[in-house]
């Protein structure tokens, strides 16, 4: 197997520094590195204690200046002592490489495999690994290309469960799904469908046009009309949500425009409404196909020259509001019953965000599981991660709940399991069972479909048995064998 690293043949001097009394004695000795690669060196020095593990080392590379940095004794031979290095920055590394690079032999040799070469390559033709040392982009192709070597390796031992841990770790520590995105932590995802939904948050937030949220319940309608408006020159104005199914309809309109003192029975002060509220900023209107009908004639004027007039004024107000408006049901079939007006509808539907159903976007429904996870799991101070069937369940079920579902199933999940691995049981999915009425065996299609064919070819041919045979591909007598078996 060829190595990870170039080595090199040197005649380095270095200092050790070893641990003597748990760091309340220091003893120093000189010796000297015999060779080098980027990730550690072999030194002319006999084996510390077994308890000196870790050792400091120092010495100077000629041209670069003095290096201090850690290492760990990894093997112990007659001739002295192998160490990895630790604490190693990217500067340190890269006038590393640049002495290695001077001292490589130059007899041709594959410095990796040690393969024997007629004469320069770019390129080992045995291990693979790239020749071009005087490349400028040398040491961080290099590095990309050992660190996928080193996780091959690693990875040969990995059970289902070590993967898929690590691929927790991965998606939230190191990839930050959804974060890298700019896009609040809901929003996790990488399937197509999603990163549409998040270029046009993008392309839509620095206007002013009216927004139409679609998208089923629990697609995260309140979540994008937030990213909008954060990502909108009026973030920092407020952002005013007011769902129009949870307030009665009697009281929706005060709740909205706001009313004078006196201008009805209990009215004792004026009241500011949910649009002056917002004025400067956004106003949310989910579910706004459950508005009633005259409160719909009184929004789309408003719409039209964002005048407010409150219940019982005599006068409006000119208010600056944005309006991002949400819906989970059909609006045009609302529209087509008599319960939503149409030029409402057309003046809301400026532009256009069809949120997804999370059984429409592929494997995002495993990295919002996943990212779910991870952060409850923080949140509890736990390690939790998913069984292999527990994934495979996760991918199988179709959340009608969508991302509210995920949230509410990993939860409870965390919370409930009994160890560090969760179970399709903890996470409380049923999968309904394929329903098999009226499901034919392949035996009864297989049949079926026979018996059609022969029916065909003996039309077609006009029941000459030697022409049907040719036509299906089969001899004369399973011609009469079909014949009888299907009495035709």
């Amino acid at each position: 197997m060829s190595r990870l690293d170039v080595r090199c043949e040197v005649d380095l001097p270095v200092n050790i520094l070893i641990d003597n009394n748990g760091g309340k004695g220091i003893t120093e000795k000189r010796s000297r590195f015999t060779s080098l690669s980027l990730s550690g060196g072999f030194i002319n020095f006999p084996a510390p204690p077994a308890e000196n593990k870790i050792i400091g080392l120092k010495y100077d590379l000629p041209r670069h200046g003095e290096f201090e940095i850690l290492g760990q004794i990894v093997r112990t031979e007659e001739q002295g002592i192998a160490t990895r290095f630790y604490n190693l920055n990217r500067d340190a590394k890269i006038k590393l490489w640049d002495y290695i690079r001077d001292n490589i032999r130059d007899d041709l040799s594959c410095p990796y495999c040690g393969k024997k070469n007629n004469q320069k390559l770019r390129k080992c033709d045995r291990c693979g690994w790239s020749l071009n040392f005087y490349s400028q982009d040398y040491i961080i192709e290099h590095e990309k290309e050992s660190f996928h070597k080193r996780l091959l390796q690693k990875s040969k031992d990995f059970s289902i469960e070590d993967i898929y841990k690590i691929l927790n770790y991965i998606d939230v520590e190191i990839i930050k799904i959804g974060k890298n995105l700019d896009i609040n932590e809901e929003f996790v995802g990488s399937s197509e469908s999603i990163l549409n939904v998040f270029s046009m948050i993008r392309k839509v937030a620095p206007t002013d046009i009216p927004v139409l949220i679609t998208g089923e319940s629990g697609t995260g309608k309140e979540l994008t009309a937030t990213a909008i408006h954060e990502r909108s020159p009026r973030r920092n104005k407020p952002f005013v949500p007011i769902n129009c199914a949870a307030i009665p309809e009697n009281l929706l309109e005060a709740e909205l425009f706001g009313y004078t003192k006196g201008s009805f029975t209990g009215a004792h002060t004026d009241k500011i409404g949910k649009f002056e509220y917002a004025d400067g900023g956004t106003i949310f209107l989910d579910e706004i196909g459950e508005l009633p009908v005259n409160l719909q004639s009184k929004l789309l004027r408003f719409l039209e020259d964002n005048i407010l007039e409150k219940i019982g004024a005599n006068g409006g107000k000119k208010v600056d509001v944005r309006l991002i408006a949400a819906t989970n049901t059909d609006l045009k079939s609302a529209i087509a019953k008599g319960l939503f007006r149409k030029d409402l509808f057309y003046r809301l539907d400026a532009f256009n965000i069809a949120l997804p159903p999370v059984r429409e976007r592929g494997e995002d429904r495993v990295i919002l599981a996943r990212y779910f996870l991870n952060k409850f799991s923080r949140e509890m101070n736990l390690s939790r991660s998913f069984t292999s069937e527990a994934i495979e369940t996760i991918r199988n079920y179709d959340w009608p709940g969508n991302v509210r579902e995920i949230i509410n199933k990993v939860r409870r999940a965390v919370v409930m399991s009994k160890g560090p691995d969760i179970t399709p049981a903890e996470l409380d999915i049923n999968i309904p069972p394929m329903e098999m009425e009226g499901v034919k065996s392949l035996k009864e299609v297989r049949c079926t479909i026979e018996k059609q064919k022969l029916i065909e070819a003996m039309k077609h041919c006009n029941s000459n048995i030697s022409k049907v045979a040719r036509v299906l591909g089969i001899s004369r007598p399973s011609v009469y064998s079909l014949r009888r078996k299907y009495n035709i």
